[in-house]
């Protein structure tokens, strides 16, 4: 019988090399500064101590440079706008290759979605000629040579046009109860800008952004536009959430059996999430995971609902977050919803209670207290070192997670250059104030990525699905 293991590999797949670009941006943006930097101090030096400003007869004012220095002026022009041009360039490419892994995903998704449910390629208009027929030798050749076909079709489609064939392919609608569709949509259309227009508006770009409901009333025919930090970061928020979603929905639509790996691996995602302090993404998730029509158990639900107090309560939501455990009855539940309904709840005389119950065999272990990021508040307690020291008769210590090697680079290159720190830690107040900075120092709007992700205590693969256990 087909699984859910072709959608869960292809959405993780996905979903690592949109992280991977994400990480990749600020680091090389924080690389590339100082050499930019250099570029045009060595330029405006030049401009102070050689270069002469006149007024032509029409009253217009020109630069005067001496013969012999023009060839050097020359170079340093060329060095400060290359410099300046990775600044643009950069970004903007990186840009692209997020829209490029989610059209990879997707091709792999059709393949996905034609080999659990094959019946569905019956409607193809696909024709294949005699001649053909009888090179392909076996139907599974002349079946692979049709889902090719019928994939490049829907790649040439716009965006949009895709859902619509998706929609029609399965017989569900996918855009209902998805805010984040406008922004999918103009992310799209921005991509077509940057690598047909060079970003330069056009009527096309209008006329698609308006016919979804865009917000772009700012934005006029003939204006460039560029990827700026908080556009990038957005657009890499808005792929992780569709295509997640979009896995999901397809994975509860085509294999109703499969509940139990479908609820395991979207709780996966969530948890990944609240680990690396990604709670905006975690909250969407964890809500389109709890208002799922089924589940493949109570306890599995439970998780869901859990986990979406969780990453409140990591906010300091505390009211949010109580709210969303208070929707049901806890009092039938096994004792690790238990734990976790009085660690969320601040009730933590409760807390120490339930882990003496729950003691050194039981659903939370070792490595839960350790690196669960439910236990990152309590821990602090004297009294719950004590506790755990009672139930596991040993002291209790803190797992470190190991930094990212991204992470470590560029930490790196923060401690040998003071002036990228500050402009690492500085925050860009406006677009206005990003524009003006962008005529000395390139998108230094950039600024390190998780940051705080560091200390979080990560909770490995293997024991995710078992926190609470179902």
């Amino acid at each position: 019988m087909t699984t859910g293991k072709n959608l869960h590999k292809n959405l993780e797949s996905f979903l690592r090399h949109i992280d991977a670009i994400r990480d990749t941006l600020p680091m090389t943006m924080l690389l590339i500064q100082p050499y930019n930097k250099k570029a045009n101090d060595d330029f405006s030096k030049f401009l102070n101590e050689n270069v002469e400003e006149i007024e032509d007869d029409n009253g217009k004012k020109r630069l005067l440079v001496k013969a012999d220095e023009s060839k050097k002026f020359e170079t340093l022009e060329r060095n400060a706008s290359t410099s300046a041009l990775a600044g643009k360039i950069i970004p903007e490419s990186l840009f692209v290759s997020l829209i490029s892994q989610y059209d990879a995903f997707l091709t792999r998704l059709l393949r996905a979605i034609y080999e659990i449910k094959p019946d569905v390629l019956n409607g193809s208009e696909r024709n294949l000629t005699f001649s053909q027929l009888v090179e392909m030798d076996t139907v599974e050749n002349a079946r692979d040579y049709i889902i090719d076909k019928e994939i490049d079709t829907v790649l040439r489609k716009s965006h949009s046009e895709q859902f619509d064939y998706l929609e029609k392919l399965l017989g569900m609608k996918l855009r209902e109860k998805l805010p984040i569709w406008q922004t999918f949509i103009e992310i799209t259309e921005r991509r077509n800008l940057l690598v047909h227009c060079d970003g330069v508006v056009s009527n096309q770009y209008v006329k698609n952004c308006k016919e979804h409901k865009c917000q772009i009333d700012k934005i006029k025919v003939g204006q460039r536009l560029g990827i700026e930090p908080k556009y990038f970061t957005n657009a890499y928020k808005c792929l992780y959430e569709i295509a997640t979603k979009l896995t999901h929905t397809i994975w509860r639509k085509l294999l109703i059996s499969d509940l139990k790996d479908a609820d395991r691996e979207l709780n996966d995602v969530c948890f990944h999430l609240i680990n690396t302090n990604s709670f905006e993404l975690a909250d969407i998730l964890l809500e389109f995971g709890c208002n799922q029509k089924r589940h493949f158990n109570d306890s599995l639900k439970n998780v869901f609902i859990v986990n979406g107090s969780l990453s409140k309560y990591l906010q300091e939501k505390k009211e949010e977050a109580k709210q969303i455990l208070d929707k049901k009855d806890w009092s039938a539940s096994s004792d690790d919803f238990k734990l976790a309904y009085a660690v969320l709840t601040d009730d933590y005389e409760i807390a120490y209670e339930m882990m003496l119950k729950i003691g050194d065999n039981g659903d939370v272990d070792k490595s839960d207290y350790k690196q669960w990021p439910l236990f990152n508040k309590i821990r602090e307690e004297e009294k719950f070192k004590e506790t755990y020291k009672e139930i596991f008769k040993e002291e209790y210590s803190v797992m470190e997670t190991p930094m990212k090697p991204i992470q470590e680079l560029i930490n790196k290159e923060i401690k040998k250059n003071k002036e990228l720190k500050e402009k690492t830690v500085k925050k860009v107040d406006s677009a206005k104030e990003l524009k003006e900075k962008e005529s000395t120092t390139p998108n230094n709007g950039y600024k390190q990525l998780g940051a705080k992700g560091n200390k979080q205590k990560a909770k490995p693969k293997a024991k995710v699905n078992a926190k609470p256990k179902s």
